[in-house]
Order: structure tokens, then sequence, then C-alpha cells
């Protein structure tokens, strides 16, 4: 799809299904309820791939919180903001829009470039590609193409400053992104990861942390055997149980780890949870797999909860990040 925007191919309905499209909606009666119908049915087809997802994720919304109030309202939302623009395009609001021209080729341009940048981030899941690599690669030759290493001559227009100095910062971002994928970072947010690198190594310091503040740590599990017995250990001294499942190249794991399970509130709310872990880093392990096909679970990060009987809560197991104030919200309901 990015390669279509910059040109490489076109991706359209062959020209023979055009035609016969095109001939049967000419055959439509304009005002006809079923006309109407069949012509809504056509572009649902055609804009379907797009809408898809998002109504894909707001429906996932109200079936994770068992609302259907929630759903309605979120359904009902969607509908009125998509046909209140059809509506004002068609009593002639089309005249704000600006005209079509060679401006036009840049926003493809734009697209094509987020489009690959959406590829390289689903391509994070896989553990063994050095993804940092890839976003230094995309980073760098847009810089160039935005003008980063061109000098400016005099009288140049405001637009061509700024885009060098877009540039620039994409070329620095570009620059740690490649020194943080030789580190084997993957996190393209946070490519240098300076609690491992300098004054803050040395002295012994994470960004944002004083020596004296605590952190959650976890106990790793890397058996089944070695999970029973911390929940019979746990059951007996009447203790509830957090389970997460974590991985090296999982994004959000790690922005949990730095901001969620870093937070003071959270750190003592769970301070009497026996906390587990299991490292799902690399997908060929028969041992983790055997822990994550016991719960069904099927990838990082997830958080799995067991009462004080030892027993799983199963509506509180939570996929995905979750920041400090929702999760405290979500484990005082244990």
């Amino acid at each position: 799809m990015s390669l279509s925007m910059f040109g490489l191919y076109d991706i359209q309905i062959p020209a023979s299904m055009q035609s016969k499209l095109q001939t049967q909606t000419g055959r439509l009666k304009g005002g006809a309820l079923g006309s109407v119908f069949i012509m809504g049915a056509i572009s649902a087809l055609i804009v379907g791939a797009c809408v898809s997802p998002v109504l894909i994720a707001v429906l996932g919304l109200a079936i994770e919180r068992a609302d259907p109030v929630l759903g309605g309202v979120i359904m009902f939302s969607m509908a009125l903001g998509s046909g209140v623009i059809l509506i004002g395009l068609g009593f002639g609001a089309s005249y704000l829009l600006p005209k079509a021209g060679p401006w036009m080729e840049n926003v493809k341009y734009v697209f094509g470039v987020l489009l690959l940048g959406v590829a390289i981030y689903m391509l994070g899941a896989l553990p063994d590609l050095p993804v940092l690599y890839l976003w230094a690669i995309l980073l760098i030759v847009v810089s160039i193409y935005l003008g980063a290493l061109e000098s400016l001559p005099s009288g140049t227009s405001g637009w061509r400053y700024l885009s060098k100095g877009l540039g620039v910062f994409v070329l620095i971002w570009g620059v740690l992104a490649l020194l943080g994928g030789m580190t084997n970072n993957r996190d393209i947010t946070r490519p240098i990861d300076l609690s491992t690198t300098g004054l803050f190594a040395s002295a012994g310091l994470r960004p944002g942390l004083n020596k004296d503040e605590s952190h959650i740590v976890f106990t790793r599990v890397s058996a089944i055997e070695e999970l029973d017995k911390h929940l019979s250990t746990a059951r007996t001294n009447g203790r509830p149980v957090m389970l997460d499942y974590y991985a090296d190249w999982c994004i959000d794991c790690i922005r949990m780890e730095k901001s969620t399970f870093g937070n003071q509130a959270v750190v003592s709310e769970l301070s009497d949870f026996v906390m587990l872990q299991v490292d799902v880093t690399d997908p060929r392990n028969p041992i983790t797999n055997a822990i994550k096909k016991r719960y069904g679970v099927y990838g990082p990060p997830a958080m799995l909860f067991f009462d004080t009987s030892g027993n799983e809560r199963n509506e509180l197991r939570r996929y995905g990040y979750m920041g400090p104030e929702e999760f405290l919200n979500h484990v005082r309901k244990i």
C-alpha cells in the first residue's frame, strides 16, 4: 500500500468492473429508497477496509466492558459524526476544501511514509527482527528528502526553513534509533536507554527515579511446576497473585515497566501481592509456551490475577498497556 502511494503501481478496481458498476449505478433513479440503499451498499464495500478497524475497536471496547448502552452510544456517535460531514458537503460546504493540484502528490508521499511506519511498528512483534534499524533507515531517508543535509540559499522561503528544521530533527532521531539498534533496544520513542549509559549508569540511577524510590520486582517463573509452587505458597499464606507475561520485544511491556510498575501508588497497592512474571521473549521456547497454553494467553502484555484462594479472576484478565491510574482502579476490584 505504501509503494502505491509513491507511484510504483496503482491499486484500483479492474477497468471492466468499474465500467460495469458505472453503468449499473447510472440506471438507478434518484429519490428511490431502494436506489439509495444500493448506493450505500456499494459505498460500504469501497470504504469497508478503512472503517472496519475503527468499528472493530469500538465494538471490542463495548464487549470488554459488557455494556450494551456504551456500545449503542459509540455506534450512534460514529454514525452521526460521519453523517454530518456528508450532509455538510452535500449542502455546499465543499467550497471550504482546498482545490486539487500538485500539492496532493506530497500528501500521497506523507501517507506513504506513514504506512511504512505502520508496517515497521507491526514488524516489532517479531522478536528476532532488529526493528530499530528499520526505523533508522526510514527516518534518515525522510530527513534527506526534507533537506536536512542541504544548504539554504539566501532568500529561501520560511516553509523551506521549516522543512529543513524538521528534517534535522528527524535525522537526529534516526541516528539515535541507529545507536539504539546497536544496543538491542526496540522502543522507537526511547531508542537510547539512559539508565544504562553515561552518568545515570555510573550513579546507579534511572532517569526520573531517586535511589530511595522503589520499583516492583517480579519473581520470574520458567516452568509450570515452579508456577504451581508459587501459587500453592501464596494460597497457604492467603495472598493474592498477579501473573505477568512479558517479552523484551513487547513495547507495551516496557512502557508498563517504566511507568506503571515504577509508580509509587501502584507499588504500595501491590505490596501484599505475590508478583510473578513469565518471560515469553522467545516464542519457540516450549516451556514458557506451555505456561501460555495453560491459561490460553496468546501474547504479551497479559496480566492474570488470582485471589487468596488461588482461583483466577477471569473477568480481571487484561491484555495491553494500562497506565498507573487505570491499573490501580483495576487492581482494587480484587
